[in-house]
């Protein structure tokens, strides 16, 4: 292992166009950027500054739940010559040129009796917020600003669920907040009401939720290997995918197909689906060895799709790499062998700047850094991001080719 990481260490200057690792006083379980608020510090020079949210595990005798951090982050990529992965202010990673305070900094904390293993973040108008979930589910208002002499507080606290979980989702453009758990159950509220809205039961564990933007109507990932789609109008669900082989983790959509959906299963593949058609996946990535725990598409660019699983890694695939067509549909078993050393034609980059398992990413909602990425693990690190330029451009070229 000691190896593996010297060797990742000595790579990441061709790897990545920045990096840096934070270890964290409380073991983090999720994480989110924040929304572009309003109160934020103005770029300076080459450096923009951006807001992160860490879920962390509850500890005997201390009831710190929810980091709010603010970091600094290069908004243009680093020459090659500074890119040394190295011991800087307050981090491991590279440097970040004529910039000398901590890039990490504290501004804000939240207290609670348990995990935050779930953190999402909305804007609606001039109001945002900032969901944690665990049994309870905890929605703070974010969009006045946040006091760093003050403790973060709940404006609404919704105690539906019965057991903890993972599922929690705002909606894109409608006030309404929704959850799955461990308890089988869906709940869906109004935000501005603060009131719950939809109830759903299930037989089996309910991991992960969606909204159908254009509908009143959500996508629920569901251990016996269905999503199951739920109509706010019926109490019971009106579709349901076909069965994929283990539980099904995670489910995300589309930003600009809402007929297009996509899941990750404990048997590590990716399945991606047509809405219209639930009878078969349209297509699937074979893109772990392990159960993957979170699917997300790139805020800014949905052809780029990340994923982490219980490997350690975080691996980012090019979904323009699913409409090629291969020169030869016979493949050779030499050639077939090859992809499968080399893992699917989709993959393009894997992180594994993590010792131990990844429990959680996101992808940046900020125009200038688009393409980076937050992730946590049972390491007790905070990773900040970005692949290689010239990684993404090859990608690119090999498109066009």
């Amino acid at each position: 292992m000691e190896e593996e990481r010297r060797n990742w260490i000595v790579n990441t200057q061709v790897l990545y166009n920045f990096i840096s690792c934070i270890r964290l006083p409380h073991q983090p379980l999720s994480v989110e950027f924040l929304p572009e608020l309003s109160w934020r510090r103005e770029r300076v020079g080459d450096v923009t500054f951006q807001h992160i949210a860490c879920g962390l595990q509850a500890e005997p005798g201390e009831k710190v739940a929810l980091y709010v951090i603010e970091v600094a982050l290069p908004a243009e990529p680093l020459k090659e010559e500074i890119r040394r992965y190295s011991q800087c202010v307050d981090y491991e990673g590279f440097p970040i040129p004529g910039y000398s305070e901590p890039m990490y900094q504290c501004v804000s904390k939240a207290y609670l009796d348990c995990d935050v293993s779930s953190l999402r973040s909305h804007t609606y108008g001039d109001r945002s917020f900032l969901a944690a979930k665990g049994k309870d589910v905890y929605l703070y208002d974010i969009g006045s600003g946040i006091k760093e002499d003050e403790d973060m507080r709940p404006i609404l606290t919704f105690e539906d669920h019965e057991e903890s979980g993972y599922g929690l989702v705002f909606h894109k453009t409608e006030p309404l907040l929704g959850s799955c758990s461990e308890d089988s159950i869906v709940n869906i509220w109004d935000i501005n009401a603060g009131s719950l809205t939809y109830n759903f039961q299930y037989s089996e564990v309910l991991n992960s939720i969606e909204f159908l933007d254009h509908e009143k109507r959500a996508l629920v990932a569901a251990d016996d290997g269905h999503v199951l789609v739920l109509d706010f109008n019926s109490p019971d669900p009106v579709a349901k995918t076909a069965r994929v082989t283990g539980a099904i983790n995670t489910v995300t959509n589309h930003h600009l197909n809402a007929d297009v959906f996509f899941t990750g299963s404990t048997t590590g593949v990716v399945h991606i689906w047509d809405y219209r058609r639930l009878d078969q996946p349209i297509h699937e990535i074979k893109a772990h060895e392990s159960p993957i725990i979170r699917l997300q598409l790139n805020n800014k660019c949905p052809t780029l799709l990340a994923s982490a699983a219980e490997d350690a890694t975080v691996r980012i695939f090019d979904l323009d790499a699913v409409h090629e067509e291969y020169e030869d549909e016979d493949m050779s078993a030499a050639e077939g062998d090859q992809e499968e050393e080399e893992g699917p034609r989709e993959l393009i980059f894997t992180h594994t700047g993590h010792v131990e398992q990844v429990y959680d990413f996101c992808w940046s909602t900020y125009d200038v850094t688009e393409t980076f990425v937050a992730s946590v693990g049972e390491d007790y690190c905070l990773q900040l991001w970005q692949m290689s330029d010239d990684i993404l451009n090859d990608s690119d070229e090999e498109e066009e080719t």
